[in-house]
Formats: C-alpha cells, structure tokens, sequence
C-alpha cells in the first residue's frame, strides 16, 4: 500500500495528523473510489474520508477552525472541507473539489429503484465494516486504516481490480434494485476503466436495465 501512503503524504491531508492528535480516539480512513484510483495510478479529485468515535457537531467546530466547512445534511452526516493548507502556491497541488468527511453511515433503500430512496442514518460508533456493506460494488467497497495502515477490503475488491472487472457488492439484482442508477455506475466504470462487468452483475443489468425509463426521477447522476 506504497501507493496510498504516498497519496497520503500530500500537503493537502495534513489536517489528519492535527485532527487525531485533537481527537486520540478518531478512527480516520480513507474510503471509496480514491483507493481504486489511486491503485491504479489514475488522477481523482474524489477525496473521501470516514471518522468513527467523534460526534458529528464537534467535528464539524474543529474543521471550521481548520479550514473552509459545510454540513451537506443532518440526515447524511456529510461534511464538505477545503483545508487552509491547500492554498500553496504551487497551483497544481490546490484543491479544486472539496473532502469528503463523513461519519459511518447505514442506508436502508425503500426498493423504489429512485436514486437517493433510501433512509439513511450515521452513527459515529458504526463499525467501518457496516458502512462499506452499504456500498454499490466491490471496487469501491474498500477502507484504508490510515492510524494502523491497514487496508480493509472485505469483498475482494482489491482483487477485483486487479483482474479489472466490476462486481457488486451482494447479490446484482438487490443491488440494482435499491437504486438503478447504479445499473449505469456500472457500465460507465467499464468503460472508464476498461473493465469487465462480472456475469451474474451483467446479466442482473440486461435483466433489469428497462427500469431506469420507468422510473419518476430518472435523473441520474452517475
């Protein structure tokens, strides 16, 4: 995990060093997509971030001392962050998008296949296991340990890229089924990255693509 130390090490993360000295018992990982990427050695602006053991509103005070800060909802336990030591001169390294920090997070889907229908609920003690079940497919189901430096990648995700191909999390079709748009994350991540959607993840999408037109938000954003 050369390469994430590496991308961790970036001026634009030394707040985590602040925030577990403030905070000794923050668990901070980083999550999602930006694993993927950086394991492949490809640019992403998609920085995401989930802390365990600190309440959301003390988090969110001490990021606000740090840097620029909003709370995207209560209901989702999002913030969105640009630290002050992402103005450098060197524009290259500045921020362009903001962090992703976030609070374990669960989501029931109430089945409708609409994007975003699901009840969902953080909770600051979840363990990092359960929020990375939530997730759509194994590739983006992985968690780096940044105080242990330990990778968690509890579906082979890692190995899914390796022999770069698309899988969901769980079974296709309940994965689809929560939430369709997922249908069209899976065959842009293909086509992105030059990868192959898994079997059962294919034939669950030749199955149930006709959906996506049936449904009454069918706004997409994927």
């Amino acid at each position: 995990m050369q390469k994430i130390n590496r991308f961790l090490a970036k001026k634009e993360f030394t707040f985590l060093k602040r925030l577990q000295k403030k905070f000794p018992e923050a668990e901070v990982f980083l999550v999602g997509g930006i694993i993927r990427d950086v394991t492949l050695g490809r640019e992403s602006k998609d920085y995401d971030f989930v802390i365990r053991n600190v309440p959301i509103n003390k988090l969110q005070a001490w990021l606000k001392r740090q840097g620029w800060v909003d709370l995207v909802g209560k209901n989702f336990g999002v913030l969105k962050f640009i630290p002050h030591s992402s103005k450098i001169k060197d524009h290259s390294s500045r921020l362009t998008e903001p962090i992703d920090i976030a609070l374990p997070r669960t989501e029931h889907a109430f089945l409708t296949g609409g994007y975003r229908d699901f009840d969902v609920k953080f909770n600051p003690k979840l363990p990092i296991e359960k929020d990375l079940e939530r997730r759509d497919f194994t590739i983006n189901a992985l968690a780096f340990d940044i105080k242990n430096k330990k990778l968690i990648d509890l579906f082979d995700g890692l190995g899914d890229i390796k022999k770069k191909r698309v899988k969901t999390v769980g079974k296709p079709s309940e994965r689809f089924k929560e939430d369709y748009s997922r249908i069209l994350r899976a065959i842009r991540f293909a086509c992105q990255l030059n990868f192959e959607i898994e079997k059962q993840t294919w034939q669950a999408i030749k199955k149930l693509i006709n959906h996506i037109n049936n449904q009454k938000d069918n706004h997409y954003i994927v």
